[in-house]
């Protein structure tokens, strides 16, 4: 393919997950060509055209069909990608990041002639569809360019690349993933309510009870971090916006955990009305 350096040896596959992503596939699949020999896309059930278009794309796209499994969750779906893949090295994206010249070029220069197993790179987050270096997006720098048979994808939500030989085999890429995110704030939002029920069943599962704590405290102090030490403030009116987006979201995820916690079945209140009937027609 065109652009790769004369040095250039192992064949390097991009691997990404994905779920109606019809408008973001066209520009992903046309910006990662410039240096995949091979492309990878785990398909949760698209109900789009998502996977049409990857077929369509070229011989070097593949899609694997998988629905995401509760207990893998986003994991699951990651390692489906490692499992397909033949290239010597992965770079696992999502389909809303972006690899800008600069970055493509030091990939396949640091990985053409290493005895590490890992690189890890930084993220460019966008957030209402401009640059966000604040409210902790700005220290996301994980190894998710990895070797084939090196890595491994562990937790179902917010998933973590463990590579073998841990820090000492994984090295560190200058350049930075742009990564679009949300198209507007609408789907931020849904996003956090789907992710909600999720996150819900990690706070159940750590055992906690939740209170006025979790349900108020945790989000304002969240809301508070992003906006002051994280420094959200630095971007003026877009910068409180998001803050109260993390308090509200954190909010989401602790009122579905209490919700769970107190619900009462439908059939239990279907049961109270029916005995009131019964009472008064006695």
């Amino acid at each position: 393919m065109s652009g790769k350096p004369a040095s250039y040896r192992p064949h390097l596959a991009v691997c990404a997950i994905a779920r109606d992503e019809e408008e973001d596939m066209p520009g992903f699949l046309e910006n990662v060509s410039h240096i995949a020999d091979e492309i990878i896309v785990v398909d949760d059930g698209s109900q789009d055209e998502t996977v049409r278009i990857v077929e369509a794309f070229g011989p070097h796209c593949r899609v694997v069909h998988r629905s995401m499994h509760p207990e893998d969750g986003f994991a699951g779906q990651r390692n489906a990608a490692i499992e397909a893949a033949t290239a010597d090295w992965l770079l696992h994206m999502d389909i809303d990041e972006r690899v800008t010249p600069e970055l493509g070029l030091e990939i396949l220069r640091v990985t053409a002639n290493t005895e590490l197993n890992a690189f890890r790179y930084r993220r460019l987050n966008y957030f209402l569809q401009r640059p966000f270096r604040a409210g902790g997006w700005q220290r996301w720098n994980k190894p998710q360019l990895a070797r084939r048979g090196a890595h491994t994808f562990v937790n179902p939500i917010h998933e973590e690349c463990e590579i073998e030989g841990g820090s000492g085999k994984t090295g560190q890429i200058e350049g930075e993933m742009l990564h679009f995110v949300d198209r507007d704030y609408l789907e931020r939002a849904r996003k956090n309510l789907a992710y909600s029920q999720r996150m819900a069943d990690d706070i159940l599962a750590s055992g906690r009870r939740v209170g006025l704590r979790g349900v108020l405290l945790v989000p304002f102090w969240r809301a508070f971090k992003a906006y002051g030490p994280d420094r959200a403030w630095r971007y003026g009116l877009r910068g409180l916006i998001f803050s109260v987006y993390v308090f509200c979201g954190t909010f989401n995820w602790y009122a579905t955990a209490w919700d769970r916690q107190n619900r009462r079945p439908r059939t239990e209140l279907e049961d109270e009305i029916r005995q009131r009937w019964l009472e008064d027609t006695k």
